[in-house]
């Protein structure tokens, strides 16, 4: 079933007509400020479902480095459930791939067909947790639902790397937080040696985004007892508004990429 669905989700994220537009660096940009919300409102929302799976069935969907290293430990003896979220995860990025979605239609108000794709499997994962409580059967490490949420996770994320300006990660924070470390410490050496420090916006770009991804964890947790798994609504509705450009923000004439 839950196969059948990503194929679903996929078909429809084939909907796509991209609209390349090259928008130069990300601390460049003149449209930063809504780029910014853009990308906090996205990371947002995937710590919301990251959370939920973690509260709801002990396992994460939208970072995969954890669930590479229990495959690994676990290759004989229960590894198999973290694999299937790594190919699900994967699965979402190649459809974002294979559909070449618009790269910078989330941070202009443009329709995506893959965003909402993705939200689309958030509501398919809800709606699976439902019948399977309904029903009477656990929804546990192995749940369909997790399957279909990774998957949602891996449109976004492959929606938001692919942004001509820098590649955003939306979904897991490692290499956010590198780059977080790095730039505030270049900052501190310049000042350390007189010489015109580089800008922070991009600095506060990795540290925003942290930060909401955290903030979706705090909704989770508040939401959870109340809704359960299907809190997750809030979040794929969030994703829906983004995909329908119903959140305002500042649109910059198009360029073609060169």
């Amino acid at each position: 079933m839950s196969l059948a669905l990503m194929a679903v989700c996929g078909a429809f994220a084939y909907t796509e007509k991209a609209l390349p537009q090259a928008a130069g660096p990300a601390e460049k940009r003149a449209d930063y400020n809504s780029f910014l919300m853009i990308q906090n409102i996205l990371c947002f929302a995937s710590g919301y479902v990251n959370a939920l799976a973690i509260i709801d069935m002990g396992m994460t969907v939208s970072h995969q480095s954890g669930n590479t290293s229990h495959t690994g430990r676990l290759i004989l003896n229960g590894g198999a459930k973290f694999f299937h979220l790594m190919l699900s995860f994967g699965a979402g990025s190649f459809v974002a791939g294979y559909s070449k979605c618009d790269q910078e239609a989330v941070y202009q108000g443009r329709y995506s067909p893959n965003l909402l794709a993705a939200a689309f499997a958030v509501v398919f994962g809800c709606m699976v947790h439902y019948c399977k409580a309904e029903a009477g059967v656990a929804n546990d490490a192995a749940s369909e639902c997790l399957l279909l949420w990774a998957f949602a996770q891996g449109i976004q994320n492959g929606i938001t790397r692919r942004c001509s300006s820098l590649p955003i990660c939306t979904t897991h924070f490692t290499g956010y937080l590198t780059d977080f470390g790095v730039g505030l410490g270049l900052w501190a050496r310049a000042q350390a040696d007189g010489a015109e420090p580089s800008t922070l916006l991009k600095v506060l770009l990795f540290g925003a985004g942290i930060f909401f991804f955290g903030l979706g964890g705090v909704a989770a947790m508040e939401t959870h007892p109340i809704w359960g798994a299907q809190a997750a609504l809030i979040p794929a509705a969030i994703m829906a508004a983004v995909a329908g450009g119903l959140i305002p923000v500042i649109k910059t004439p198009a360029k073609t990429a060169a």
